[in-house]
């Protein structure tokens, strides 16, 4: 089968056939595959990081790996993620685009949701962008309740350790936050890769401008940080994807301060293009901007999504997908509509 591999990802290969929809394949499935003269780079589950093409290999679900210094064998199995390295920039872009209805604690009324997600990816980098935010449309009034965005660059410096830095901006009314502004750096490591399962951890410093509700400026307040990511799949059915990521802040400049934001998305499917899921999110200040204010905030969505319209177009190496999913929120009996837009472009071919 010839086509394009767009990515491989905890034991799953999303792959592009050339006049025909996309499909996904458990890796265990395959005999081999060849990715001709493209340069992918290669995480596994024993921690080795590859760049090189792909070759096919005589023996079943494996393949050659060829870097600019050696020759590889690998297990299929033993792939834990997989990304092609394009030659053209804007081909190293990938992401999405999500619009949706959810539940939070500060409102009993439902609320509109939205979040975008851009990610670059170079041989020793990592660049993303992410934004989101929740807002409340009751009659006339509209509130900006919370609202984020974050823009991360990794460096991969030593194998499965990278350096990091990053800008955020925040809002949380719940926690009487009108906004913050936060700059951090540090050190991270992706300490567990298997095809099961893909986890790192990170931590540093980070500095942040704080206003109140009330209109009071913090000053620059400095904070020790630390942070894990975990992503697990089951890919026997039913097949189940859990993200669960966790971020802990402890203040250098006010004692005793503590601060938590967390975020976990569950997604079950019960059959092709059919998922239940539950998304819920959490965020503690133990000393909020305005004394007495509420200390912990947290969302939750819990619903359906059905896959009903998916649209491809391929133009210079990108490829789009368009999806419209039907999602039913957990705290009110009213269908509403979550519109997703995907980015890939990797083109390569396959052989089964």
């Amino acid at each position: 089968m010839i086509g394009k591999i767009k990515k491989v990802k905890l034991g799953i290969v999303t792959f592009d056939p050339d006049d025909a929809p996309d499909i996904t394949v458990q890796l265990r499935k395959l005999k081999t595959i060849g990715g001709g003269n493209r340069v992918y780079r290669i995480e596994t589950a024993l921690h080795n990081l590859y760049f090189g093409t792909i070759l096919p290999h005589p023996r079943i679900n494996t393949i050659y790996i060829k870097t600019d210094s050696d020759t590889v064998t690998l297990d299929l199995e033993l792939i834990s993620v997989l990304n092609p390295l394009e030659k053209e920039f804007v081909q190293r872009f990938s992401g999405t685009v999500g619009l949706g209805y959810t539940y939070t604690r500060s409102s009993g009324f439902g609320r509109l949701n939205y979040d975008v997600s851009v990610k670059y990816i170079s041989r020793k980098t990592e660049f993303t962008v992410t934004t989101s935010g929740i807002y409340t449309l009751y009659d006339s009034l509209f509130s900006r309740d919370k609202e984020d965005i974050y823009i991360k660059y990794n460096y991969y410096f030593l194998r499965n350790w990278f350096s990091t830095v990053f800008v955020a901006y925040q809002r949380n009314l719940e926690l009487s936050l009108e906004r913050r502004f936060q700059e951090g750096f540090g050190i991270g490591n992706k300490f567990l890769t298997t095809k099961h399962a893909y986890t790192f951890g990170r931590g540093g410093l980070v500095f942040n401008q704080e206003r109140s509700t009330e209109d009071v400026n913090s000053g620059t307040l400095t904070e020790i940080f630390g942070q894990v990511e975990v992503n697990l799949f089951r890919f026997e059915k039913p097949e189940i994807n859990i993200l669960f990521a966790q971020t802990f802040y402890y203040s250098l400049s006010q004692s005793g301060r503590f601060r938590n934001d967390g975020s976990t998305s569950v997604t079950w499917e019960i059959f092709k293009d059919f998922n239940l899921s539950f998304e819920p999110y959490n965020n503690y200040d133990s000393k909020p901007p305005v004394e007495g204010s509420d200390k912990f905030d947290f969302g939750v969505a819990f619903g359906n999504k059905y896959k009903f319209l998916q649209t491809k177009i391929c133009a210079k190496g990108l490829s789009f997908a368009l999806r419209v999913n039907n999602r039913v929120s957990a705290s009110s009996p009213f269908r509403f509509t979550n519109l997703q837009l995907s980015i890939l472009a990797l083109p390569a071919s396959i052989g089964c």
